[in-house]
This record gives structure tokens, C-alpha cells and sequence, in this order.
């Protein structure tokens, strides 16, 4: 579900919130696929998210290049994280925070389960890029691909 501005999912993960959070933001190597040029996925030596406001979220590429794809802006766990999107369409890192789109996971328990809710917004941060990036994250290899990496990563 989105419009011109945003793309935004919302999946139900067969785990509890807590360690989904755990997975979501501590253990990215059995989930994240690159942001950055496709001839590397699953080509990454580390993944990362620092948990606290202003912690880098970046890769390792095995041939040693690290690259930033976001900041945490905010986070409450287990309950959400909220990041700054560094990452143009063309998947190069942007390096200043206030030049990026925002995106927005929170996680709330259902039953057993839990219900994960993705927002991604203020593309027109992205300047003449916006349209495409956000194409690029609403399509199928954007964070729909991501998130059922993180279901199967959980369960």
C-alpha cells in the first residue's frame, strides 16, 4: 500500500516481537541483501546496524569497501527503529543524513506472531532521484524481498 510519497508494508512474522527485533537489528547476516551494486549480493562480509540514535547502519563488501546505507534516528526496542535512507536509486551511499528519505519499522505482538509495519517516506529528500528510489524500494526488489528475507530469517 502507497502513494506518490511513500511505500509502505505490513507483514506478519510467525515469532515474537522480541526476537524479531533481535533479528531485525542484530543479526543482519542472516537476513540483509546489499542496497548497493547487484553484482555484489551476497558478496558482503559484514552487515551492521549500531543500535542507538545516530549509530551507522553500513556493509562490508569482501573486497574490504565499507558503505554507510542509513543512520539510526530513533529506537525503542522492541517496539521500533526509525532510520535515515542513504542510498540513491543508482545505489551509491548518500553521505549526509538530512539528504535522505526516512523509513520507519515498528513492531507490535499479535497473538504469536508479530505484525511488522514498514514505512518509507520523504522521497523528495532524494532531490531529482526520488521518483526512483522510490520505485526501486516499492518494487520487488526493494524492501518487499528484504522483509520476507526477515520472516524466513525468524522463523
Amino acid at each position: 500500500m502507497s502513494d506518490d510519497q511513500t511505500c509502505q508494508f505490513e507483514c506478519f512474522i510467525r515469532a515474537p516481537r522480541e526476537k524479531v527485533f533481535a533479528v531485525l537489528t542484530e543479526q543482519l547476516e542472516r537476513w540483509w541483501t546489499t542496497v548497493f551494486d547487484a553484482k555484489n549480493e551476497g558478496d558482503l562480509l559484514d552487515v551492521g546496524i549500531d543500535p542507538q540514535p545516530g549509530g551507522a547502519c553500513s556493509e562490508t563488501s569482501s573486497d574490504g569497501q565499507l558503505k554507510t546505507w542509513g543512520t539510526v534516528l530513533s529506537i525503542e526496542p522492541p517496539l521500533y527503529i526509525r532510520l535515515a535512507w542513504q542510498v540513491s536509486s543508482a545505489g551509491s551511499s548518500l553521505v549526509d543524513p538530512a539528504a535522505a528519505s526516512r523509513v520507519m519499522i515498528s513492531l507490535r505482538q499479535a497473538g504469536e506472531d508479530t505484525r511488522l509495519e514498514l514505512v518509507h517516506t520523504d522521497f523528495i529528500r532524494h532531490g531529482d532521484d526520488a521518483a526512483a528510489c522510490r520505485a526501486l524500494m516499492c518494487s520487488q526488489t526493494g524492501w518487499p524481498l528484504r522483509l520476507s528475507y526477515l520472516a524466513n530469517a525468524c522463523c
